[in-house]
């Protein structure tokens, strides 16, 4: 062999053989995530177009009224959803394959570890909601990891249910709070032990999450009140008072939930300090939870109710919330004034604060739907009409801006024979009122706007 040759050769570099397979995680087909969540498929079914998704997923789509497949935007003739055994087969084949899935103890230290980081935080939620699946059946080991620390788990999955990336994964987050809710409700009473109240507004916001979510089902919202009513109701009612919006949340539920029977609710609704309690929550925090609070007791129980509910001062705290809230607490407001009209000792509150609930009924009456309507006309006729009515909330009436003219679009719109009746009541008491007075009675129509609501 020459030299010339043998420099070739010398310079030549043999290629060691490429291994077969990839070391480490084999990827996931994309054919094994469902094309609405992304995430792989737990039981793959088919619409008639052929397209496969996620039970769960495209079962939430239909419901929701659309009745197009999702990928290919075609009409479905039928919302049939076929299994797709062999995808499914093929998946439990790939997951066969993965490295062991981390226990619910090592998903909580990586959600505790990514405080500030959106995606992986989402990543350790979606992971736990998994393993939470009936069909994976790990619900109480979860349960179980997460008591183990409530502490530190429980304040990570509040924080990432207020304020997670995606909507499903916020309500993951709450679903796996409701897996722990015994352990919550024990913090309300202390069970002999000295509990700090940050805790218990930990405990009290977190019942809170899960009892308001739309997420939960409603097994697991019915569980969390029969624990709760299973404890001291006394107790349990004061320690939610002193939490705060949250606390008239649950009390919300507890009144309003067909798990708790008519005698648990009595005894919330018979608490003496719940109606000043819950004035107080609603001046300090304006929250919406107090007056739904407010009117469930009235609802379970009645006249008593809504005594308590005008001695408790309520009357100026709602006609600040008809004034500002949102649409459907200022509607329930409006109910709750209603109310408060049919006894005499709520009128004479009315009376009382005339002005303020005046411009604030009068306001808000043209601003809020059909009921909200309905419960404004109630509360003035009994106040200004029925039985004589009051002569300080006519005045306030007939004085508030276009009164006439706002009592106008009210009967001339969609509204029961019985408010149109009451509304032309009223718009009487208010000329006479106007013409008394002097007052110019004209209405105005350049001045009327109905606002969208």
């Amino acid at each position: 062999m020459d030299a010339a040759v043998a420099g070739q050769q010398s310079r030549r570099r043999i290629r060691p053989l490429e291994p077969l397979v990839t070391a480490g995680t084999p990827p996931t087909p994309a054919a094994f995530r469902c094309p609405i969540s992304l995430e792989v498929m737990r039981s793959p079914v088919s619409l008639p177009t052929g397209a496969t998704y996620d039970r769960a997923s495209i079962q939430r789509w239909l419901d929701s009224g659309h009745r197009t497949c999702p990928a290919t935007r075609l009409p479905l003739a039928s919302t049939d959803l076929v299994p797709n055994l062999l995808l499914r087969r093929l998946i439990h084949l790939h997951a066969a394959t993965l490295p062991p899935s981390p226990s619910p103890e090592q998903v909580l230290s990586q959600l505790a570890a990514a405080d500030g980081e959106p995606a992986a935080a989402e990543k350790a939620v979606r992971s736990l909601a998994a393993k939470i699946a009936p069909e994976k059946g790990k619900r109480a080991s979860v349960a179980s990891a997460v008591a183990a620390d409530l502490d530190s788990a429980v304040p990570a999955l509040l924080s990432f249910a207020k304020g997670g990336a995606g909507a499903d994964a916020r309500v993951d987050a709450v679903r796996i709070l409701a897996t722990v809710a015994p352990e919550l409700v024990a913090y309300l009473t202390g069970d002999g032990k000295e509990i700090k109240r940050g805790t218990v507004n930990m405990a009290v916001e977190a019942l809170a999450a899960v009892l308001s979510a739309e997420g939960v089902a409603e097994e697991a919202k019915d569980a969390v009140v029969v624990a709760l009513v299973a404890e001291d109701l006394g107790r349990v009612a004061t320690t939610l008072l002193g939490a705060g919006a949250n606390g008239a949340a649950v009390l919300e539920a507890i009144l309003t939930s067909p798990a708790a029977d008519a005698d648990a609710k009595s005894a919330v609704a018979d608490r003496p300090e719940l109606f000043p309690d819950l004035v107080r929550i609603l001046r300090d925090a304006a929250s919406p939870a107090a007056i739904r609070c407010m009117a469930a007791a009235v609802q379970v129980r009645g006249r008593p109710a809504r005594a308590s509910m005008v001695r408790a001062g309520a009357i100026p705290a709602l006609a600040l919330a008809v004034a500002a809230a949102p649409t459907a607490a200022a509607e329930s407001a409006l109910r709750l004034l209603a109310e408060a009209a049919r006894c005499s000792d709520g009128k004479a509150a009315i009376a009382a604060d005339a002005a303020e609930v005046a411009a604030a009924v009068m306001g808000r009456m043209i601003r809020v739907g059909p009921a909200g309507r309905e419960a404004a006309v109630v509360a003035l006729w009994l106040s200004c009409c029925a039985g004589g009515g009051e002569r300080r909330v006519r005045e306030a009436v007939a004085s508030a801006p276009e009164a006439v003219g706002k009592l106008l679009v009210v009967m001339q719109g969609d509204c029961a024979p019985t408010t149109s009746r009451m509304a032309g009541e009223l718009l009487r008491a208010v000329r006479m009122e106007q013409e008394r007075k002097g007052m110019a009675a004209a209405y105005d129509s350049r001045t009327i706007h109905v606002m969208p609501y």
